[in-house]
């Protein structure tokens, strides 16, 4: 009992010095009024929404919360770095998945051990034929902190590929068409997209 005791004034002391020398930062309040069928909604937080990124105080606030949030994890990582290695241990990093026939293409992704994304490749009529890399986000994030393609759709014919990607965690997508018959990408891009399909014409294409 005297060493619980003896723990828990441990753990309290230890909670008490961390709350006296780190102070969470606290995000300004600013009412802003929305009415929307004759229902007002006050929001004190918009200044803090996904189009605020650029504005300073926002960044400002962002790097605090960040600063806050590595201090009070400091005692964890060694344990964080432990996890880590454990679950890293646990997957096949160099993998494959299975083909899928659409056309005249089989479709599929794999990965390689120290790469971050997916490479999405497919062949032509025969599972044995050459590997074409038609997308390889590995490639294309060079430079970039986020990079995630949302959505991928070849055009019925094969020729074309449209994907979507987000480059700074907004899930605000851009969408692209690649030319896969001379491997270019097309000038043309749509911001702020969700779902895409082709229609069977094969140059006609439905978004939203």
């Amino acid at each position: 009992m005297k060493k619980f005791v003896v723990l828990l004034i441990i753990v309290a002391g230890w909670i008490s010095f961390s709350a006296a020398q780190i102070k969470p930062p606290v995000a300004r309040i600013i009412p802003k009024a929305d009415t929307l069928h004759g229902d007002i909604r006050v929001d004190n937080y918009h200044w803090l929404r996904d189009e605020s990124r650029t504005d300073p105080q926002v960044v400002k606030y962002l790097e605090a919360e960040n600063a806050y949030t590595d201090e009070e994890m400091k005692p964890t990582v060694a344990f964080q770095e432990t996890l880590y290695n454990e679950m890293i241990g646990r997957i096949k990093e160099t993998d494959e998945e299975p083909p899928y026939r659409e056309g005249n293409y089989f479709y599929y992704s794999r990965t390689e051990k120290g790469k971050e994304y997916s490479i999405y490749c497919r062949k032509k009529k025969t599972a044995n034929a050459p590997e074409e890399i038609y997308l390889d986000p590995n490639e294309m994030s060079k430079g970039v902190r986020f990079y995630r393609v949302f959505q991928r759709e070849v055009s019925p014919d094969g020729n074309l590929l449209a994907f979507s990607v987000d480059t700074n965690g907004s899930e605000n997508y851009v969408l692209y068409v690649k030319n896969l018959v001379a491997g270019t990408m097309m000038s043309d891009r749509i911001e702020n997209t969700q779902n895409i399909t082709w229609a069977a014409d094969n140059k006609t294409l439905f978004y939203t």
